[in-house]
């Protein structure tokens, strides 16, 4: 689990590249604010992999689902997010996730499943005698963990795991804007010799 921010906001995000999901917990966040789920989503897609020919070709829909720390006196407003379906056996158990609402002040849990993997390619890198890939954290994880590490997409240390930064940066957003109004921009000024002719500042 890694936890970001401080004693007031912070986010704290769980699970591996090739586990079943992605979790995230939102922590500190004021009641009061208006989470709709198709805002939080927007973000989740300008991140999403599979996208473009520079990135991996991993496809995920990240769909993100919110299971707590929202209300809305509209139970149907409330309750109008993804279906959320578990098969146990000849069991099955359903449930909605929540669509929109505001924060009650406890803490915002998120969950994004992973549907696209294949973790087969990545059984040359497991174990003492694996191949260590340059540029990941394959041979640092296996001392920290005394080779107890999942090496499938590069375990916790994934891309995926950016997934809850943008949960919680973009319920950040949220409060910024609604509270005080801020507006956040960023952009590319310079890259090696390259320079913008103007600046956005």
């Amino acid at each position: 689990m890694e936890i970001l921010g401080g004693p007031l906001f912070g986010v704290a995000g769980a699970g591996e590249s090739h586990g079943p999901a992605i979790t995230t917990l939102v922590f500190g966040c004021p009641p009061g604010l208006y989470v709709a789920r198709a805002d939080v989503q927007s973000y989740l897609d300008r991140r999403r992999p599979g996208s473009n020919r520079h990135g991996t070709p991993r496809n995920e829909k990240d769909r993100v689902v919110f299971l707590s720390g929202l209300y809305n006196e509209d139970h149907e407003a409330l309750l109008a997010g993804p279906q959320i379906a578990v098969q146990m056996g000849e069991e099955r158990f359903e449930t909605e996730g929540y669509e929109a609402g505001y924060t009650t002040g406890e803490p915002i849990a998120a969950m994004v499943l992973s549907t696209s993997k294949k973790s087969g390619d990545y059984s040359q890198f497991s174990g003492a005698t694996g191949q260590v890939r340059p540029g990941h954290t394959d041979l640092v994880k296996y001392h920290q963990s005394r080779g107890f590490v999942d090496v499938r997409g590069g375990g916790r240390s994934s891309y995926r795991s950016t997934i809850s930064d943008v949960i919680g940066g973009s319920i950040a957003r949220l409060f910024l804007h609604q509270h005080f109004g801020a507006v956040l921009l960023s952009s590319i000024c310079q890259v090696g010799p390259l320079q913008a002719k103007r600046s956005l500042a």
